[in-house]
Parts: C-alpha cells; structure tokens; sequence
C-alpha cells in the first residue's frame, strides 16, 4: 500500500483481494473536484475500423488523404506524419523494405486491428518507462485463452504483424496475445474523433468499476483523461468508474462486462433487483394479463425469479416474478417484449416528438415508467419538444407541450440522481433543456398583461438559472468538439442573462 497525491486531493492505492488495486479517497473530495488528469501510455486507433489518420485518427476518405512520406501509413495532414505515437511503428515499416499501401476505405481495414497492439509492444524501446507502466496492468490472458475472440485476434493480429512487418523473431506469439488483453481490458474510447480512437492509461486503470460509479469521465482535447466529482466524496470511500453504458439494464451492462471485461459484476446495483428502487430493468405485471382480467390487473412489476440471469435479459428458460402478487410469466414471454421495445426504439426517428410520445404509450403497457427503452424515449422527447431548447422554436409550443416538455425533463432528473448521480452528460443535457422550457415560462409570465404575473416569473426564472447552472457544471469537462461542449457554452451565456433579468426583478 501507498499514496500519491494527485492535483490537491491526496488518493492512496490500496490492495483488494477480489479487485486488485483500487484507488480510495484519504480526504472529503469536493463537489466538482477533479480527482484525476492524466495523459495515456499509448493510444491509437480502434481496432475494427476503416482507414483513419495514424497521426490523428481522424477518418479518411479515398482520394482525400496524404501517406507518410517515409512509409506509407496515410494520414490527414503532413504534420501528423510526424506525430511522436506514429514514430516507433513508422520506423518498423521503413524497416520492412515496402511502404503500407492502403486500398480500401469504405470497410474495417485488417492492418487497423495491429496498430494499437503494435503500438503497445514498440514501447519496450521507444519508452521504457511507460511500457513498465503498461505491464503492471490485467491482461485476463487465462481467461481469454481459448475463446472465439482470443482465437480471432491470434488469426488476425498475433500472426499478422510478424508476417506482414517481416519481424519473425521479434516478439512472441504470447506478447502479442498479451498487449490485446491489456487493450481490451484496460482500453477508453476517446470521443474526440468518429469513430473514437482507444488510449490506454496507467493509474486511471487502478480505479474500479462501479454501475453507480462516483467519478464522472470525461476527456481534454489533447487526449488527456479527466475523472472528477459530480457529487461530494467522503474520506475512505473507494473511487469507481462505469466499464460500460449505466444507462442499460443490469442484464445489458452484465453481459457487456462480461464480454468485454471478462469478469460477472457484483456492484451494489447490480445485486439489488430493484436498482435503488427505480425498477430500471423490470416489466409490468399487468401488460401480461389478459383482457377479460382487467378487473384484476396488478400494479405489481416482474423481476426474474433468479437474479443470477440477470447477464442474459432474464433467458428464454427463466420465469420472471410479480413482487406484488407473485405471478410468474416465462421468460420466453419477457424476451419476446423486450426484443419488440428494442428494435422498436431503434427504429424510431428519436428527432420526431411523435414518435417519441407514440412509443411511450405502446410501451407503457410492458415496461416500467423508469425502463431503459422508456427513459431513452423520454430522452428523445425532452429534446424533440422545442428543438433541444432553440429560443426560435421554444417560443412557438403551446403551453402543453411546453410543460410536458418540463415534466419529462423533471422525471428523467430525479431518476439520474438516484441510479446514476455521476452521469454527467446526461444529467447536462437534460438540465439544459429544462432551464430552457422554465425560462420560457417564466418570459411568458413576464409580458403577460397581468401586473402580477412578474411576481411569478421569479421563481420559474431562479429555478431556470439553477438549471444553467448544473448544465455548465456537469459539462464544463467536455472536449470543445462534442456537441456537450457547445451546450456547455451556451448555458453559461444564459445564466448570465437570467442573472442580470433576476437582478432586475429584485431592484423592482
């Protein structure tokens, strides 16, 4: 065990027998603290991807692209060529005999899938230290050993580079196997291009996973990680961040753990069946009753009868259970609902405030008001309703809309706060476009006739300022070239205008 001190927040590494090392707070972290800002050991392009820039990763087009002058990897612009993660490979080509002569832009090219392993194994020369610190990181090699994506990447990658970069003798088979466990285990999708590129980090790999985590991530322009506070941390508690979309059900978010991470998550989330209460991944219990038994329909909601099935959305052979009345429907029935909501919710044009409402009354039958599919059409609808918070098309909803647009927003708030406090883009986005609908209440409540409607327009305008406020706070991280970021911007703008229509109303 040992500390280090990390920006001005002391964090000691300390040794779990299950986890490993984790990494736990030796002070009150504060609200919006940033615990961690750290520049990758190595990054590069995803693995399954077409052509992109090996400088910046941005993606290329045919006929749109230069090559590297010495070998032949292309990239977007001269200066990437000489960007220093592209040096060590770049060398290894040249070395060859040929330049990379790349053919084929429009589908995942096989030469992409080594480049980030490549980069990972050059850095035993080119960075000893960094490739130290690569080392010391899980691999999951036993486990992986074996399976259809560990016999993938030996065809595909572990037995392409010595072949193609003609270096038979320079690594093992079993080294190349190892730096993509270290990838695929302990790898970030970094937003800043699409698709995102992948970076690998030394101490924010210590921090633990967590379907509630209480770290929030987020990423410099530069590729740098930023793990910070969304909410206050206390002394001695252990730091966490999500592997995977906590916005999924815990049968999605299991089985993505376990395909990517290799490993059966026992959060606390993840073993309460109700997920804080809010019943995230249950179904209810009346939309399986028949219709001449309407006169019994329960308010109850269906949870399977054996949690240990959550990782396969409940399993064709599982009953699922009512914690109300306790009836139990199989899980061939619960499947087949949850197959429908999804591809119903991916093929809807989430832009079309229509669709969106269309959806959450089919839906409303089957699933819970707080479901995954539910919330991701609430999400869609909060923004569909007004533009995402246009002032041009805001000002033109009638009043209805308008306060349903405010009530989705308000649900979607209070159900973040329980099951997922540190999820920072979301909770800014949707605090954006509620600011946005109370702020236009409260300009209506102003320029009515009424001499007492300004009164009331204070608290709709403070409540629309708070809002802002949370928006630019929870976002305030986002990289300039995320759209989060732009929002980001704008909320700061119109915090300031509330704030100086508020003082208004005050000297009044």
């Amino acid at each position: 065990m040992y500390s280090f001190v990390i920006g001005e927040c002391l964090v000691k590494i300390c040794s779990d027998e299950k986890l490993g090392r984790v990494l736990v707070a030796t002070r009150d972290i504060q609200e919006g603290e940033i615990v961690l800002k750290e520049s990758p050991l190595v990054h590069g392009p995803a693995q399954i991807v077409g052509p992109t820039c090996v400088g910046c990763f941005k993606p290329l087009e045919e006929n749109k692209y230069l090559e590297c002058e010495r070998c032949g990897w292309p990239v977007c612009k001269r200066s990437c060529q000489d960007q220093r993660g592209h040096r060590a490979e770049c060398e290894l080509t040249v070395a060859r005999g040929s330049k990379v002569s790349i053919q084929h832009f429009y589908v995942p090219h096989p030469l992409y899938q080594c480049l980030l392993p490549l980069r990972c194994l050059l850095l035993a020369e080119s960075d000893p230290a960094r490739w130290k610190a690569l080392m010391r990181l899980q691999s999951h090699d036993e486990e992986r050993r074996g399976s259809e994506q560990w016999r993938t990447d030996r065809r595909g990658v572990a037995q392409l580079i010595p072949r193609f970069f003609k270096c038979d003798n320079r690594w093992q088979e079993d080294d190349i196997l190892q730096a993509i466990g270290i990838i695929q285990v302990n790898g970030h999708e970094v937003p800043l291009t699409e698709p995102a590129s992948v970076a690998i980090y030394s101490v924010a790999s210590m921090l633990e996973h967590s379907c509630r985590p209480n770290l929030a991530k987020s990423f410099s322009d530069q590729g740098e990680i930023i793990l910070w506070a969304p909410v206050a941390i206390a002394e001695g508690t252990r730091l966490s961040i999500s592997y995977t979309d906590v916005l999924w059900t815990t049968a999605h978010r299991r089985a993505h753990l376990l395909q990517t991470k290799l490993f059966d998550c026992a959060c606390d989330r993840c073993l309460d069946p109700t997920e804080f209460g809010t019943f995230f991944s249950a179904l209810r219990c009346s939309g399986f009753r028949n219709s001449d038994q309407s006169s019994q329909m329960c308010k109850g909601y269906l949870l399977p009868c054996d949690m240990s099935v959550q990782g396969s959305e409940g399993g064709s052979d599982d009953d699922w259970v009512c914690g109300r009345c306790h009836a139990k429907q199989p899980g061939t029935a619960v499947a087949q609902i949850l197959e429908r909501a999804r591809i119903d919710i991916q093929a809807m044009q989430k832009q079309r405030e229509d669709h969106c409402v269309k959806y959450l009354r089919h839906y409303a039958k089957w699933l819970t008001p707080n479901h995954q599919y539910m919330v991701e059409a609430k999400m869609a609808l909060s923004q569909a309703i007004g533009g995402s918070g246009r002032p041009e098309h805001i000002r033109k909803l009638p009043y209805g809309k308008l306060t349903n647009k405010i009530k989705a927003c308000q649900e979607l708030i209070a159900l973040f706060e329980k099951l997922c406090p540190a999820e920072s883009r979301a909770f800014g986005v949707t605090r954006f476009e509620l600011h946005a609908a109370l702020a236009e209440l409260g300009r209506r409540s102003m320029e009515s006739n009424s001499r007492s409607s300004a009164p009331a327009a204070v608290p709709l305008l403070q409540e629309s300022l708070l809002n802002a406020n949370e928006c630019a706070r929870m976002l305030t991280h986002e990289p300039s070239v995320l759209l989060e970021s732009q929002i980001c911007a704008q909320a700061k703008m119109n915090a300031e205008t509330l704030g100086r229509l508020l003082a208004g109303c005050e000297r009044e």
